[in-house]
């Protein structure tokens, strides 16, 4: 893997885009590629150095929703998922204008000091199905505007309180 480093910064960036949308997508279960790589080392120091040239590139502002329903037998049914790309620009200036509208609805923003990503939780995940999950993301602008069918209907019927929340019995 360290033999190439360029391959390993497009993957460090592809892993790093996933983990902005998703900070459980990681590529080794419960540890991230760059968690892996020691900066005191030559080659992990030229592999970092490819990711930071990949994240050199317009960054997005995207709104992602995921919805965790059960079914009416009271079963998890796969996540639905809602991402759209709000805005188009650098990443300091996307995490400014998320500061700026977070700051007006007194909601926090995150910040990686390292690689710039910000993110604000409207919805954070809770621990019990039914449940939305809803954040604002700055984050590579390599991802589409992607919707689940249904995803609408079902967001609303979540957050009215008609969604399955037991099994029916």
């Amino acid at each position: 893997m360290r033999a190439h480093p360029e391959i390993v910064g497009e993957i460090l960036r592809l892993e790093y885009t996933a983990m902005s949308l998703n900070p459980n997508a990681k590529l080794y279960g419960k540890r991230s590629l760059l968690e892996l790589l020691d900066t005191d080392r030559p080659e992990d120091r030229a592999c970092l150095e490819a990711s930071e040239r990949e994240l050199d590139m317009p960054w997005a502002l995207y709104h992602v929703r995921r919805l965790f329903l059960l079914s009416e037998t009271g079963k998890r049914r796969p996540v639905m998922r809602s991402t759209e790309r709000v805005d188009l620009g650098r990443p300091q200036q996307l995490a400014e204008r998320l500061d700026t509208v977070s700051e007006r609805h007194g909601i926090d923003v995150m910040h990686d000091p390292l690689y710039g990503r910000a993110r604000a939780w409207l919805r954070p995940r809770r621990e019990n199905w039914p449940m939305a999950e809803e954040l604002f993301v700055t984050a590579p602008a390599r991802v589409i505007n992607k919707q689940d069918d249904a995803f609408e209907r079902e967001w609303h019927a979540l957050l009215s309180g008609t969604a399955t929340r037991l099994p029916l019995t």
